[in-house]
């Protein structure tokens, strides 16, 4: 009964070291949703502050720093989301999963969405360009935050996001068009 005991409370403090292993190994992944970071290309201080339910809250003196900060938030909470939203939406899925996609991405290029997007980038008013200029600049400041410290998706396939583009951002709205847009067959 001794042996079995024993065996029991080494048993329990094997799974609980592996527990903690595990949370700590997992904890690395997630975004820093408390203290302070200093980050450059700002114009004035801007404060992301996040309720009880993690939602961010942004205070910007100006609107540049507004989307930055905005940009960085959103890459802190769902880079990974947005990776793959923009590769669907240019029809670059291929290059991260494989042939399970490759369809996918024909039928994207095909239609052009990537080329909308591009042609949209450069004919938005100036305001707008420069929104998403510094937007994208809030997302390409995380992820140098995060060099070598990828999230968890990005780790087990391997690989490193490219810095972030404004047309990037528009690359989802055109794929997102297309989605709510479920006639688009019957019309053609």
């Amino acid at each position: 009964m001794k042996k079995f005991l024993l065996f029991l409370a080494t048993l329990a403090a094997l799974l609980g070291g592996a527990a903690v292993a595990v949370r700590a190994f997992l904890r690395r992944f997630l975004p820093q949703t408390h203290g302070a970071t200093r980050v450059t290309g700002l114009h004035s201080p801007a404060e992301i502050v996040r309720d009880r339910w993690g939602v961010p809250h942004i205070y910007a003196q100006n609107e540049d720093d507004l989307f930055y900060a905005q940009g960085f938030a959103h890459a802190q909470d769902r880079l990974w989301q947005m990776e793959l939203q923009r590769r669907l939406g240019a029809g670059r899925l291929s290059e991260v999963l494989g042939d399970a996609t490759l369809e996918m991405d024909r039928f994207v290029r095909t239609l052009g969405l990537n080329r909308a997007a591009e042609d949209e980038a450069r004919t938005l008013p100036p305001e707008t360009q420069a929104a998403l200029a510094a937007y994208a600049a809030g997302v390409n400041a995380y992820m140098r935050s995060q060099q070598g410290r990828w999230s968890l998706e990005f780790t087990l396939l391997r690989f490193e996001p490219q810095p972030w583009r404004p047309v990037d951002s528009l690359y989802w709205s055109k794929f997102m068009a297309l989605v709510l847009s479920g006639n688009w067959a019957s019309e053609l």
